[in-house]
């Protein structure tokens, strides 16, 4: 019996997680454009806060290049210098593209008075996170949106809450919005997924490549680790998707978010201490020295 051989596309959250929970049994292949894993998250308080602070880990791909072409029919990959990879399974973690997402935070955290909103209701927590940011720096925030409440009331009141005790005002518009990432040119858009993140059969899309998704570092993770041990049968159960995010207020708390409602669930958790911000800068530090793996953190 043939050996069965793996090809992962991408080396972010989701496509690393992927490639380290795939079995011995099985030959994979690690295909990135760069020996790089970038943690956005830590990447965000560098930008804010000119922090001299590591937010990028070297990492070891099978195959350092540029994707060229994906046919997904026959699950191969062509690189940039014209070779096919072919795989019996595929799995697509190539993430999406944030360079106008990144010029316009940017562009945000110049200005001493911002209104901020954002393009896709589910970018909101990286919009309300910037704004706590911003107070913290002592500028003239307010904000614009449903405040989470696709995640749940109880999430929705607390935020709230927590917006104004910090002098972030609601606003009736935005003027700093903040565009949704786009989709990687090569499969060109965001890709519909079943149960068991399948977008046909034997081709897996995780992390920022899943239509009507939240594009949350998390989520990507534990969905790199679902496919990981579900096509080594370590489990044969469906996906069940959470958010699970940690919102630094800047004043030596945060918020400690966890939901399913988005995927039709009833729970719905926040809570509020200054271990949460002890937690976001450990975990800021813990997966750059991980090389991105979500290891133990899997399990919190």
């Amino acid at each position: 019996m043939e050996t069965e051989k793996v090809v992962v596309v991408g080396a972010g959250y989701s496509g690393l997680n992927a490639y380290y929970e795939l079995g011995n049994h099985i030959v994979k292949t690690l295909i990135a454009d760069k020996a790089q894993f970038v943690f956005y998250t830590t990447y965000l308080q560098k930008l804010m806060f000119n922090k001299n602070i590591k937010y990028t880990a070297n990492i070891k791909p099978t195959i350092t290049s540029k994707v060229k072409e994906i046919d997904l029919e026959r699950k191969t990959v062509k690189i940039e210098n014209g070779t096919e990879i072919q795989g019996h399974k595929l799995i697509l973690a190539m993430g999406c593209k944030r360079e106008r997402q990144l010029d316009i935070i940017v562009r945000i955290i110049g200005k001493d008075r911002v209104s901020i909103g954002v393009e896709n209701h589910l970018d909101e927590y990286l919009g309300i996170q910037l704004a706590f940011y911003l107070r913290k720096l002592n500028k003239e925030v307010s904000y614009y949106g449903p405040v989470l409440k696709w995640l749940g009331e109880k999430v929705s009141a607390k935020v709230l809450e927590l917006l104004e005790k910090n002098g972030i005002r609601l606003s009736e518009k935005s003027d700093d919005i903040i565009p949704a990432c786009e989709p990687n040119e090569v499969i060109g858009d965001f890709l519909p997924i079943n149960d068991k993140l399948e977008y046909k059969n034997d081709v897996f899309v995780i992390g920022d490549m899943i239509k009507n998704y939240p594009k949350l570092g998390e989520l990507a993770m534990r969905e790199g680790i679902y496919v990981g041990k579900l096509i080594s049968k370590k489990i044969n159960e469906s996906f069940k998707p959470i958010f699970i995010n940690i919102i630094d207020t800047g004043k030596g708390g945060a918020i400690h978010i966890r939901s399913n409602v988005p995927w039709n669930g009833n729970f719905e958790s926040v809570r509020v201490s200054k271990l949460r911000a002890i937690m976001k800068r450990f975990i800021e530090r813990y997966y750059i020295i991980r090389k991105g793996k979500m290891g133990i953190l899997y399990n919190l």
